[in-house]
């Protein structure tokens, strides 16, 4: 073999190897799921009367201006929204996912689709989580392995008071 084409090879080689273990590779989004089989507990209202949660930008920046101490001790964000008067727009998002070591060994934690609803519902301080969709995408990273991922979507609520509404629970 001429010298030449052992360079030749050679670059070759080193370009196959460095493409076959390089993460960030094709991502596999599949489609929107409306009921994936489950049911989160939470989300059964009993017809009970609610508001919607919606983050609040401007409170977010004017809460940011706080001094540390009182930054801790402010509510969050939002502003709450009757359910009768809401018109979408508010919508949360979050994820849970899988990593398969070269395709075969899962090395994190199982899909928890109800930790990954509760921690959007807990950035609100709501109560439940309604209007859920989800879908599941996965990520494929060559050689190295690819991850399962499972999103989600809906609108964080706040159930009225009893004690305000004079003990009404539903509609």
């Amino acid at each position: 073999m001429s010298r030449s084409k052992r360079y030749v090879f050679c670059l070759w080689l080193a370009a196959l190897s460095l493409a076959a273990c390089t993460p960030g590779g094709i991502v596999d989004k599949g489609g929107l799921v409306q009921e994936l089989g489950f049911r989160n507990a939470a989300t059964i209202l009993w017809q009970a009367d609610y508001d919607v949660l919606c983050y609040d930008k401007t409170l977010a920046r004017e809460q940011k201006e706080l001094a540390a101490a009182d930054r801790q001790n402010a509510p969050p964000p939002v502003r709450q929204v009757p359910a009768a008067e809401y018109k979408g727009g508010c919508e949360r998002t979050g994820e849970t996912s899988m990593f398969y070591l070269f395709h075969m060994w899962p090395v994190t934690n199982p899909l928890n689709p109800d930790y990954a609803m509760g921690l959007i519902v807990q950035e609100l301080e709501g109560d439940s989580l309604v209007h859920i969709r989800t879908w599941h995408e996965r990520h494929y990273y060559s050689v190295l392995g690819h991850a399962v991922v499972m999103k989600f979507k809906g609108d964080v609520i706040r159930f009225h008071d009893q004690k305000q509404s004079g003990g009404k629970t539903g509609k």
